[in-house]
C-alpha cells in the first residue's frame, strides 16, 4: 500500500511539475524574445532533469538544501544555455523566476497547511486530528503548485519593463540580492523541515507545533514576497527616473546648441542689408579678394561656413556644428562623412546621446595630446545594408588593447550612456585602440 502511495505522488508530483516547466519557459520565452523552438527545449529539458533528479533524491535520500541549491543551478544553466542574448538579462530572468516560484509556493502551502488543519480540526469528529492526511496533502500540493503557476503568469506581465532598456550592470545589480533571497528561503524551508522552525520545549502538541511552523513562515515568505517587490520594482523606477533625467539634461543642451545656431542666422539676417551695401561696393571696385574674404567673414559669422554637415537632422546638425567648432578652437583636425537615411527610425535624442558622447569623449582624449601631434577627430555616420554605422576615430594617448581592459569607463563615463541607449535598439558597439588611435564603432539596426 505505501509503494502505491508513494507511485501516485511520484505521478502527482510530474504532472504539477510539467505544466509548471511549460509555464517558466513561456515566461522566459517573452522576457528574452526567445523563439518557439528555444521555449520547446528548454521545456523538455527542464522537465527530464528535474524528474530524474526527483526520483534520485527519493532513492538516495539527498539532504533538501542540496536539492534545492541544485534545483536553482540547473534552472539557471538551462537559461544560460537554451536561449540567446545578453547573460546578463538571462541570469536575472532564471533568478526572478526561482524567487517568485519559491516565494508563492513557500507561501501558498504554508498558507494552506494552516487553513487545512483549521478545516480538520473544525469538521464532526476531528477533535482528535493532529493532520490533514495523505489526501489532504495530495490537494495542497495540487493548489500550491496552481497558485505558483497563476503568479508566475499574472507577474510576468508586470515585469515587462523590468527586461526593457536597461544596463547589463543593473541586471547583475538586481540578481545578486534576488538570489540571496533565495538561498535564505531555502535554508528556512530546511530548517522547517528539520522541525526546529519553532521551539516550544514541549509546551505544546504536534498540531498546536504544525501550526506555528506553518504560520511563522507564512510570515516570513510574505515579508520575503515584499521586500523582492520592492527591490524590483523600485529598482526599475529609479533606473527609468535616471534615464529620464539624463535624456531630459541631453535634450536641453542639444537644443541650446540649435538655439546658439539660429541666433547667430538672426544677427546676420539683421545686418544683412549693411553687408549688401559693403559687398556692392566692393564688387564695383572690382576688389575681389576682399570681397571674398568678407563673404568667408560673413559665413563663420552665421554658422554656416563651407563644411557643415547636413545630415537630414536638425538637431544632429546643430550638434555636429558645435562639435567641430570645439574642435577647431583647439587645433584639432576635424573630418566628418555624416548622411542619416530616410528611412531612419533612430530617435534623434537617443542618436545625440550617442553621437555626442562619443565625441565628448574624442574632444577630451585630443585635448591631453600636445598640438604639435596634430590630434585628429574622423566621424563617419551613414547607412550600411539594413543598419546605420556610426563611427568615431579620434588620437588619444592610450595603449594598445584597450578594450580588453577591465575597466572601460577610463575612456570617459560617457561610454556606459552609449552603450544603454544602443542596447535599446539590440545595437552592437565596439571599442579598440591600435597606435595612438581610438576607435569606437557603432551597429544600429534600422
Amino acid at each position: 500500500m505505501r509503494g502505491i502511495n508513494n507511485y501516485i505522488d511520484f505521478l502527482l508530483f510530474l504532472l504539477c511539475y510539467f505544466l509548471y516547466a511549460w509555464q517558466a519557459s513561456c515566461f522566459l520565452k517573452r522576457h528574452l524574445q526567445g523563439k518557439s523552438s528555444e521555449r520547446g527545449a528548454f521545456f523538455g529539458l527542464l522537465f527530464c532533469s528535474h524528474g530524474i533528479m526527483a526520483a534520485f533524491l527519493e532513492r538516495e535520500n539527498i539532504p533538501y538544501i542540496l536539492y534545492a541549491m541544485c534545483n536553482h543551478a540547473m534552472l539557471v544553466g538551462l537559461t544560460m544555455a537554451v536561449f540567446k542574448g545578453e547573460k546578463e538579462k538571462k541570469l536575472l530572468a532564471a533568478v526572478i523566476l526561482e524567487v517568485m516560484t519559491e516565494l508563492f509556493w513557500n507561501f501558498s502551502e504554508s498558507f494552506l497547511c494552516c487553513l487545512g488543519l483549521i478545516l480538520v480540526k473544525a469538521l464532526p469528529g476531528g477533535r482528535q486530528a493532529v493532520s490533514v492526511g495523505v489526501w489532504g496533502d495530495r490537494i495542497i500540493t495540487v493548489m500550491t503548485y496552481t497558485a505558483g503557476i497563476t503568479a508566475v503568469n499574472r507577474m510576468s506581465k508586470l515585469l515587462k519593463p523590468v527586461f526593457t532598456e536597461k544596463r547589463k550592470s543593473w541586471y547583475l545589480c538586481l540578481a545578486m540580492p534576488l538570489f540571496c533571497i533565495i538561498f535564505v528561503t531555502d535554508v528556512a524551508n530546511w530548517a522547517a523541515s528539520n522541525g526546529i522552525m519553532v521551539q516550544d520545549w514541549g509546551r505544546y502538541g504536534l498540531y498546536e507545533n504544525q501550526l506555528f511552523s506553518h504560520g511563522a513562515m507564512c510570515i516570513f515568505t510574505g515579508l520575503a514576497m515584499a521586500a523582492a517587490g520592492v527591490l524590483i520594482f523600485g529598482m526599475d523606477r529609479i533606473e527609468r527616473e535616471e534615464r529620464t533625467r539624463e535624456q531630459y539634461r541631453s535634450q536641453v543642451m542639444y537644443y541650446q546648441m540649435m538655439e546658439e545656431q539660429y541666433r547667430q542666422m538672426e544677427r546676420l539676417r539683421h545686418d544683412m542689408k549693411n553687408h549688401v551695401i559693403a559687398l556692392n561696393n566692393l564688387v564695383q571696385n572690382r576688389q575681389w579678394e576682399k570681397a571674398g574674404s568678407y563673404l568667408g567673414e560673413m559665413a563663420r559669422a552665421g554658422g554656416v561656413e563651407a563644411g557643415d554637415e547636413i545630415t537630414g537632422s536638425l538637431v544632429t546638425d546643430a550638434l555636429l556644428y558645435h562639435k567641430r567648432r570645439q574642435a577647431i578652437k583647439r587645433g584639432i583636425l576635424w573630418k566628418c562623412d555624416a548622411r542619416l537615411p530616410k528611412d531612419c527610425l533612430v530617435k534623434e535624442i537617443d542618436l545625440c546621446i550617442i553621437v555626442g558622447n562619443a565625441l565628448d569623449n574624442a574632444l577630451e582624449a585630443c585635448g591631453k595630446l600636445p598640438e604639435k601631434d596634430h590630434p585628429f577627430i574622423q566621424v563617419y555616420l551613414g547607412k550600411i545594408k539594413k543598419c546605420l554605422f556610426i563611427e568615431v576615430r579620434n588620437s588619444a594617448d592610450i595603449e594598445d588593447g584597450w578594450e580588453n581592459k577591465k575597466n572601460p569607463g577610463e575612456h570617459g563615463l560617457g561610454l556606459e550612456n552609449i552603450k544603454a541607449a544602443v542596447d535599446s535598439y539590440n545595437g552592437t558597439v565596439h571599442v579598440e585602440a591600435q597606435k595612438g588611435v581610438f576607435t569606437i564603432s557603432i551597429l544600429l539596426p534600422m
